[in-house]
């Protein structure tokens, strides 16, 4: 779609339950932001394995 993806750790996950999901058995696991980057700072995606390579089916 086109969109780049920034998933986040290491926020305050008291005061996000408390904002978004009080009242609720939900709580925050990740933070992830979704859009589109700036090209010029956009960090480029790593090599994959291929999956074959990094899975066994038994």
């Amino acid at each position: 779609m086109g969109l780049d993806a920034g998933p986040m750790s290491g926020f305050d996950k008291a005061k996000v339950d408390a904002a978004f999901f009080e009242g609720t058995d939900w709580t925050t696991n990740f933070l992830i932001n979704l859009g589109h980057g700036d090209v010029s700072k956009v960090f480029g995606r790593l090599p994959r394995l291929p999956f074959d390579e990094a899975c066994t089916l038994a």
